[in-house]
């Protein structure tokens, strides 16, 4: 018996509407708002190239606090716009980590970037730079927009000289049998 009345309870207790107590909230968690560790600029924020293409673009990595700054770490990023791109940012470039010497109150120090274009489409590089320690701050760029075309090519994968060049001996092999033939005759 007592196992029938257990079962009812527990059956009021879940029915829809049978406990309309608010849920305790928490306490919002006071957040420490921590300032990112250097600010970073590009240039330039636009750029068009095509598949297969290195270019260039520098990030300018500033030091706006008064104090000097060490063991920051800027990393180098790349993002597709499309849905259907796939972007490996390793294929891009193999130098994306690089780790900054001190900087001085209110310094800068200007990196230079070379990568490769491996997907077309719409994409968008930032640079991103935090403290190797001591904060969870992560400062961004701005983007650099990208517009990638298709490369077209005449000879993909050089297969041009064997696909002229076949066809061609097989017809001369083809004429020089045909003259033997008339001259046995």
């Amino acid at each position: 018996m007592s196992a029938i009345i257990a079962a009812f309870l527990l059956a009021a207790a879940i029915a829809p509407g049978a406990v309309n107590a608010p849920l305790p909230r928490s306490a919002p968690s006071p957040v420490a708002v921590d300032t990112a560790p250097a600010s970073v600029q590009l240039d330039p924020t636009t750029l068009s190239t095509s598949v297969g293409q290195r270019f260039s673009f520098t990030s300018t990595i500033r030091n706006d606090s008064d104090q000097p700054k060490s063991g920051l770490v800027a990393h180098l990023n790349v993002l597709g716009l499309d849905p259907d791109i796939y972007v490996d940012p390793e294929d891009w470039s193999s130098q994306r980590t690089r780790y900054l010497d001190p900087l001085p109150a209110h310094g800068s120090t200007r990196l230079a970037w070379t990568v490769q274009a491996v997907n077309s489409g719409r994409l968008v590089i930032y640079v991103t730079v935090t403290a190797q320690q001591g904060t969870d701050a992560v400062g961004a760029s701005n983007t650099l927009r990208l517009a990638v075309a298709r490369q077209r090519t005449i000879d993909p994968g050089g297969i041009l000289p064997l696909a002229v060049s076949a066809p061609t001996t097989l017809l001369l092999l083809a004429g020089l049998v045909a003259r033997r033939r008339r001259r046995l005759r």
